[in-house]
């Protein structure tokens, strides 16, 4: 192993082993940044020219608090577009907004699965293999090998939801945002329960 080799997250360690500390690479990270400033400036309107905060020409200690709040409004618009791709309506929307006001809404995803047992069928299976005998006294004989096969068979239910509800530990004012129900028939060759 190199000495001067500074670990990366993709570094795998034994057991035992100290997690190495990870150095933050600002020059690397500023090339990136300024690569995709370039490409940026491709995609977005010549009056637009993004750049670092700190490069701003007359740069004020009040445009700290707009950028955080231009931040803060698109991480908001990111979960929006989350909730609307999960099938939130408008009006769904509007009283998770007003739960919002007075209380912490709280999304859980509850996932259910069900096995019931439904038979146990017995049957035949012949061999494609032949033994023949031949006797001087009783002519030719064949036999075939025939294996008995037990097989049981299991109905498995599998539903799911996505459930806002106001406050941490649910209560009487939840909204079901969406959800999904199934079944199918599985058959096994050993009587224990599938998992």
């Amino acid at each position: 192993a190199d000495p001067g080799r500074v670990p990366t997250p993709k570094t795998r360690l034994g057991r035992g082993q100290p997690r190495p500390m990870i150095q933050f690479d600002e020059h690397g990270f500023r090339r990136r940044v300024e690569e995709a400033v370039v490409t940026l400036q491709k995609l977005l309107h010549s009056t637009r020219r993004p750049t670092f905060a700190e490069d701003v020409p007359n740069h004020s200690y009040q445009d700290k608090y707009l950028l955080a709040e231009f931040l803060t409004n698109c991480g908001l618009a990111a979960q929006c577009t989350c909730l609307e791709a999960l099938g939130v309506g408008t009006q769904q929307l509007a009283t998770l907004v007003e739960w919002s006001a007075s209380e912490t809404v709280t999304l859980r995803l509850a996932g259910r699965q069900r096995c019931t047992f439904l038979r146990e069928e017995e049957r035949e299976v012949e061999s494609k293999a032949k033994v023949v005998k031949e006797s001087t006294i009783f002519g030719k004989s064949e036999q075939k090998v025939v294996t008995r096969v037990n097989e049981w068979f299991w109905k498995i239910d599998v539903e799911w939801e996505l459930v806002a509800y106001a406050g941490t530990m649910g209560g009487p004012r939840q909204l079901r945002l969406q959800g999904r129900s199934g079944s199918a028939q599985l058959k096994t060759t050993t009587s224990a329960t599938p998992e």
